[in-house]
């Protein structure tokens, strides 16, 4: 009987040994805090560097703003925007930088169409020859461009404050306004005697074909006789062209004939001294009664007066009257004043230089 044979076996082995188990993890360490210090100047800082993205951009508007507009407007009465009366003022000593300001506002209104007619409200005792008849030149440009133009005086109006008011078509002054002056002046200072009694001395050197003239009159030296005389040719010839320009802007509302009278008068050290004067060419101040008289003034008003007859004149239905201004600087707007000027170098040049005023009181 055949035996089934039995499957072969597999040789039995020992089981292996169970897996180790792997290490507990570390337990978490706990987390660092930063002193509080530190987060303190961190919000800080995170807080500076936020408000200065703001505050950056908000200069940035600011300036641009303020450089693309150059001046500040006050509607003093509402009206039709293509019937514009503009106001502007002139106010204290006339220097290059106030008709530096002007000539922006001359250029604004020039070539603005809707801008019928301009009032100059004038208060200004006069200033430095050149700015005074930049401004007259602009003055007497917008007139001749149609430009209806009308001047109000306030508490003065002399020698440069009325040499810009002539080329209105009318004058108002108010019944105090000191107007008049006209006439030319220079101031030469000298130091000479001051410095020697400090013991100091200054020598100016020229080249030999100029010693009659180069840097003449400075304030180092005595001004010699022909020097003056130089210079007050000068000064005669800017007052003729003064008398000219009043005499045109003016067109015939000065008593004629103009004559001349010989006159004498005491000077402050009792000197007696005679000139030929043709009134009011004769740098006399006059009150507007007076001013009136002589032709130099229409009639009495302020400034209300003047804008209305600005908008009789320019035949305006429903003006707007827009008051031009200068635009305030940075330190103005902060309620500083404007830094003041030292005695620099530039301080220095503008005293040592002679210089040619139509004022009507000495200006340091």
């Amino acid at each position: 009987m055949s035996q089934t044979p039995l499957p072969p076996t597999e040789a039995h082995s020992a089981p292996p040994a169970p897996a180790k188990p792997p290490p507990p993890p570390p337990p978490p360490r706990p987390a660092r805090r930063r002193p509080w210090w530190r987060r303190l100047l961190f919000t800080i800082w995170v807080l500076i560097f936020i408000g200065s993205l703001v505050a950056n951009a908000y200069l940035a508007l600011f300036f641009s703003l303020f450089l693309e507009r150059p001046f500040e407007t006050t509607v003093l009465k509402p009206g039709r925007d293509d019937q514009v009366v503009a106001v502007w003022d002139v106010a204290g000593l006339i220097d290059q930088r106030q008709a530096d300001v002007f000539h922006a506002f001359y250029r604004k209104v020039r070539d603005d169409p809707n801008v019928k007619a301009v009032v100059l409200r004038v208060n200004s005792g006069g200033g430095y020859i050149a700015p005074c008849d930049q401004i007259y030149a602009e003055l007497r440009q917008l007139r001749d461009r149609g430009k209806k133009l009308v001047v109000s005086m306030g508490g003065a109006a002399a020698s440069g404050g009325y040499y810009i008011s002539v080329p209105a078509d009318e004058i108002y002054a108010e019944s105090g306004t000191i107007t008049g002056s006209i006439g030319v002046m220079s101031v030469l200072p000298v130091i000479k005697g001051t410095l020697e009694k400090y013991g100091a001395k200054a020598v100016v050197l020229r080249s030999t074909k100029t010693k009659a003239w180069k840097a003449a009159p400075n304030w180092l030296e005595e001004p010699g006789a022909h020097q003056l005389a130089a210079f007050q040719k000068t000064l005669d010839v800017w007052q003729a062209r003064f008398e000219s320009v009043v005499q045109a802007g003016r067109r015939g509302k000065l008593p004629q004939p103009l004559v001349a009278v010989k006159k004498t008068y005491t000077d402050g050290d009792g000197k007696e001294f005679t000139v030929d004067e043709t009134e009011p060419f004769n740098g006399k101040v006059y009150l507007t009664d007076e001013a009136i008289r002589l032709g130099l003034v229409d009639k009495v008003g302020y400034l209300s007066d003047a804008i209305g007859r600005a908008e009789s004149l320019a035949g305006l239905s429903r003006p707007k009257v827009v008051r031009y201004a200068r635009r305030k600087s940075i330190w103005e707007r902060f309620g500083f004043p404007s830094p003041p000027m030292g005695l620099d170098a530039k301080g220095l040049e503008q005293l040592q230089t002679p210089r040619l005023m139509m004022v009507w009181r000495v200006q340091p």
